[in-house]
Formats: C-alpha cells, sequence, structure tokens
C-alpha cells in the first residue's frame, strides 16, 4: 500500500497549527478582520454570480472568470494563514489581471467573443496584462494610472524570482526560513493587499448581478454598504450619507 511521506504529513500537520494560530489573530486584530470580511463579501457576489448568470457563452465567460477570481481569493486566504506569504501574493497578482480583464469586458461587451474565440497569438498580443491595461486607461482618457505600479509590484515581490522577493521569506528580525512561518507583519501586510483588492474584484462582478432577483439584490446590497465602510476606513474615499440613501434604494429588500 502506496503512503503519503511522513514529512509531507509533518508539514500539513504544521500548517493547520499555524492556520489556527492566524485565526486567532484575525480575532484579536480588528483591521485583519475588516481585510477579511470585504473579501468574503466580494466573494458571496462572486458565488451569487455562478447561480444567475449562465444564459449564454458570454455569461458563462463571466461567471467562470467569477469562479477563478473566488477560488483566488480562498487560495491565497489558505496560504497566507498557512505561513506562506509570498505564494498568497503570487495569487493576489492573479485576481488583479482578472480583475482587469473583467472591467476591459465592461468597456466594450464584444471583446468577450474576442477573447472566448482568441488563438494562443490573439489573446497574447490583444489581452495580455499590458494590453488589458492600455484598454481601461484609455477608456477612462486620464492617462496612465497606477495599474501598471501595482501589477508590477505583485510581480516583483512574488511573480518572478527576484531579490526583492526574498523579503517575503523572512519573518521578522530573521533570516531567510524555509516552509511556512508565522508573522503577524506579514499575515498584516498581505491580508490588507487581498482586502484592497476585493472591493475592485466585486465591483467588477457585481455589475453583472441581476438585481431583480431578491438573492442578488441582497447580495449587491450587502457588498456594497460592506465596500462603502471599507472604502472610508481604509481607502481615504467618504461615502456621503445620500450615496448610502441612493444604494439602499436601489438595492435594499423589505423583510
Amino acid at each position: 500500500m502506496a503512503r503519503v511521506p511522513a514529512n509531507m504529513l509533518l508539514l500539513h500537520q504544521g500548517e493547520e497549527e499555524l492556520c489556527q494560530h492566524a485565526v486567532r489573530l484575525v480575532e484579536t486584530n480588528p483591521d485583519l478582520a475588516d481585510h477579511l470580511g470585504i473579501t468574503e463579501r466580494a466573494m458571496d457576489v462572486m458565488d451569487m454570480l455562478r447561480q444567475h448568470y449562465q444564459a449564454d457563452d458570454d455569461e458563462r465567460a463571466i461567471s467562470h472568470l467569477g469562479i477563478r477570481t473566488f477560488n483566488s481569493f480562498a487560495t491565497a486566504w489558505k496560504l497566507m494563514a498557512s505561513g506562506y506569504y509570498q505564494a498568497a501574493t503570487l495569487i493576489l497578482r492573479d485576481i488583479v489581471e482578472t480583475t482587469n480583464l473583467v472591467n476591459a469586458f465592461h468597456v466594450d461587451r464584444a471583446l468577450i467573443e474576442k477573447w472566448r474565440k482568441a488563438d494562443r497569438r490573439t489573446l497574447k498580443r490583444d489581452f495580455g496584462p499590458a494590453a488589458v491595461r492600455k484598454i481601461l486607461d484609455d477608456a477612462t482618457g486620464l492617462g496612465k494610472s497606477r495599474r501598471e505600479a501595482i501589477y508590477i509590484k505583485f510581480s516583483t515581490l512574488a511573480g518572478h524570482p527576484t531579490l526583492d522577493g526574498f523579503a517575503m521569506l523572512r519573518p521578522k528580525g530573521m533570516d531567510a526560513h524555509i516552509g511556512p512561518f508565522s508573522d503577524l507583519t506579514a499575515l498584516r501586510a498581505v491580508l490588507e493587499e487581498m482586502g484592497m483588492l476585493a472591493p475592485q474584484a466585486g465591483f467588477a462582478f457585481c455589475i453583472c448581478l441581476d438585481t431583480s432577483i431578491d438573492a442578488c439584490s441582497q447580495v449587491a446590497h450587502y457588498f456594497l454598504t460592506g465596500a462603502m465602510d471599507y472604502s472610508g476606513k481604509y481607502l481615504g474615499k467618504l461615502y456621503s450619507d445620500e450615496e448610502r440613501a441612493e444604494v439602499d434604494r436601489l438595492f435594499a429588500r423589505s423583510p
């Protein structure tokens, strides 16, 4: 009978212990709970989209990108909670790339079919990360955005083997560590990045929800109110009482 190597089982046991420690850190640090909370709300949007956005091939493509992003958020949390902060950051870069692609589809709906049917050369030329960022920057008409800098940051720290990326292998005040480790500073940094990505990803998919369906409207309201709270607290964007009332008017449902 084949067996899993003992060291692999021990490694998994250590990861699970670190995960429980990470849960305790979240429970005792309100900011960490906030970042994880807005991530959950964004994931709720993607799950609802999976259930109600399947009418044609274009809708299924968006829905499947939502599933991909849901899984990426779940994977990033699992990795950082288990002590793999650099690997979690690599997953966050995928969320950046996928969110940008979905937003490009909002700019021009015809791009969805083009993307679905594209060959490898067309995908690289017209839908690579830089090409998608250009679509979004051209659409806003405000010149070059911070999208490239954000993508480069994630690529440098985690997406590519770099000297700068070695910093994510070091517990605070120590040399590089092989295997998972617990570090509050690293957990806070990566969880904060995930929290800041969650409203962007949530908005990209929330646009597609059919809010004439009560369940979709409830999830949209829960996400949007949470995103407004999070934005005011962590992103420097405050929403007025009038804007909040408008969200309630559009999405809140009486019990």
